[in-house]
Formats: structure tokens, sequence, C-alpha cells
């Protein structure tokens, strides 16, 4: 960017990049949706990797494969001189997963060439140099190197406090025009989506609720025990699964919804709790015009504004969380207040434009001499009543 008045020509690597073996998940949702945003505001290319090159569109945004020698990482990235020069297009360079071996390169070609390079946690990540090295101390780890970090939340950016990385909350989350406004009345039956693992929650959300209280549970089972396990908790129950649908069979069961529930607990790791970085279906209930209830994991307070959007419970309380869902069951007037607050909300505090033009505001800020290592931000959290507009 080395005209001020010219936008950057970015680069978004999505978590999962190899492309015969992509896995599409809320990682790889996150950064799809946020390059297609960033593409209306500055020319974006979304980059996935194989041994023989493509190229197509998606509206503006562009999604080139680029050519490695192989798809077996270990612990280099086996780019070829064609993609290393292909590389050299962008001003901008940002991984939406670290670290792997991808994003060492990145960090490391990217620097040496005066690139901006810019990392994004969506959870993830695998055996690479920079985490063998991270052990001997903060400064071999070559993550630490990059020239910003975008995050996908308040709760993500403070996982980074000793970083002294130049840092951004970027949201994101809905697009109004793929989520229009609706006059469908709420439904009758509480709703889970996400991936059915134990840290999600689902077990003991089936196990508090009462058994005439009717569920829905949507999300791709890994583990066939745990899986087992769900349904044996749900027999008896009014509880139904729905392992796998398309979008427009998730938007429908969105529509006829009473709420939107979201039982995460938090997990222990060396690396921390990554289990709610940013609750995507939590604002996909909440754009569909449904109240939410949430568990205090993760990024999941900061989307709701407690009592007005939905409720905020501490995990692992099964009467909390029974209570909140069946107040909202009973009391459909309720219910549909509360919903069409977190409609606004969400309309107005996030979307993916918004998270595009705070990202592009990032980049502008980068490139120029002397930036400060201080957090830009989107909204802290979810206001309190008395602090809206």
């Amino acid at each position: 960017m080395s005209d001020p008045g010219q936008e950057p020509r970015v680069l978004v690597v999505p978590a999962s990049y190899y492309a015969r073996h992509r896995v599409v998940g809320g990682g790889e949702r996150y950064a799809l949706a946020y390059a297609r945003a960033l593409a209306e505001l500055t020319p974006t290319t979304l980059a996935l990797f194989d041994r023989l090159p493509s190229a197509t569109t998606d509206g503006r945004l562009w999604i080139r494969t680029f050519t490695v020698r192989d798809d077996e990482e270990r612990w280099g990235f086996p780019a070829t001189p064609a993609t290393r020069a292909a590389l050299r297009e962008f001003e901008v360079l940002h991984a939406m997963v670290f670290p792997t071996p991808a994003t060492d390169w990145l960090v490391w070609a990217g620097r040496r060439r005066r690139q901006i390079v810019v990392l994004t946690d969506v959870g993830g990540g695998g055996p690479c140099w920079s985490a063998r090295w991270r052990r001997f101390g903060p400064w071999f780890d070559l993550n630490r190197r990059a020239t910003g970090l975008a995050l996908l939340s308040h709760y993500s950016a403070e996982r980074f406090g000793d970083w002294s990385t130049p840092k951004v909350v970027l949201h994101g989350g809905i697009d109004p025009t793929q989520w229009p406004a609706t006059s469908a009345a709420l439904g009758d039956y509480a709703l889970y989506v996400g991936r059915l693992l134990p840290h999600k929650g689902v077990l003991p959300l089936i196990q508090a609720l009462a058994p005439t209280t009717p569920l829905r549970v949507v999300g791709r089972p890994y583990d066939p025990a745990y899986r087992q396990a769900l349904e044996a908790a749900a027999h008896g129950r009014q509880v139904r699964f729905h392992f796998a649908v398309e979008d427009a069979e998730l938007r429908q069961l969105y529509a006829g919804a009473r709420l939107l529930v979201q039982p995460s607990l938090p997990t222990d790791s060396a690396g921390g709790d990554k289990s709610e970085l940013l609750g995507l279906a939590t604002l996909e209930g909440m754009a569909s015009g449904r109240p939410v209830v949430v568990t205090r994991a993760g990024s999941l307070p900061e989307l709701v504004v407690e009592g007005e959007t939905g409720w905020v419970v501490p995990p692992s309380d099964p009467a909390a969380l029974r209570k909140a869902v069946e107040r909202l069951m009973a009391d459909r007037a309720l219910a549909e207040r509360m919903g069409a607050a977190a409609r606004r909300h969400v309309s107005q505090h996030f979307t993916w434009e918004a998270a595009a033009r705070r990202g592009l505001q990032f980049y502008r800020r980068l490139a120029r001499p002397g930036r400060e290592p201080t957090l830009a931000a989107g909204p802290r959290s979810a206001p309190q009543p008395e602090a809206r507009a």
C-alpha cells in the first residue's frame, strides 16, 4: 500500500486450506463470510492449496487454488515457486488459524517481503515449528512476529493479553440480506445448533429439560459413542436429531423455533478454552428473531443483552438452564419481545459488513509507520438496557 489512496489486495487463508481435504466447519464459514464482505470493500482472494491451480469467483470474491508439491504438511509448508511468486501480489496476508506450517511460512516470508501478515484464531492449529519452538520462550514463537492479530471476540483477545502485537476485535456473524426479518410466529421447540461434542453441553441439556419439552438438536456427530449417549438420553423425551442439514433446512429450523439454546461448557486445555471464540449459532438465532439462552462460556456472554435478548446462565447448572428455557417456552409474548430485540441487536452490532470494515481499517492502520500496539475493537460486550441508545 505504497499509494495512500490505494486499497490493499488481501489474501484470506481459511482454517482448512487443502482443497481436496477441506472440512467446512465454523472456522471455514467465518473465513468465507468475512472474505465475501471484505471483497465489497477491497480486492480480496480466498486461498486454497492443491497440486493443480484453479480460480473461480463468488460475487466479487476471488477463490484461487495455489499449487503445492503435496498435501502432506509435516513440519513445513510445501509451496511451489509459482505459489511463492503469486503470493507477492498481495499487500495483506490474513490467515484464519494458527499455529500451522502454513502460517509459519506466511509470517516468515511475508515479513521478509514487507507484507502485512494478520492472524486470526478460529480455534485449531497443529504441529509446526513455531509450536515446537515456543516451549523455549515467547521470543521463539513465529506467530508473535505477525504484523497484527484480528480476533473474533473480546474473550478471544484476552487470551493474547501478553502479546505486544497490535490487535483488533472483528466480531462478525450475519448478513442481513441473508437473514431477512420474518413475521412467522415463534414455534414450539427449543433449538440447539452446533457440533455434537462433549464440551458443547448437549448431553447435559437433554438431561436438564423436562421430558415434555420439545427439543431439536442440529449438528454433526463426531464420536459414535457420544452419539449413542445422546440418543439414549433422548429416549422417552421429545427430542429430534438432525445430523445433516442443508442451509435452507437450517433456516427453516431457526424460523420454527421458540428459542435457541447454546449450553457450552468451559474446557480445560493447555492452550486455553477455545470452545466458543465466537458463537455464530447464537448470532444466527438472534438474526432469526429468536431469543437465546446461553451459558457463561467463552464469548457467549458478550453477544447477549441479559434479560432483553436472552439470558446467560452458569455452566453446569441444569436447574438454571431448565428454568430459563421453560420460561420462554411457557410465555410466547415474552419470547416474541425478546426475539425482536435480539434481531435488532445483532443487526446493529454483529454484521459481516461491520467486521469487514473493522478489518480494512486495521490493515490501513498497520500500514502506517509508528503504529501503536493498542486494541481497536468492536462493541466490548452486549450493552445493558440502561446503556442503549
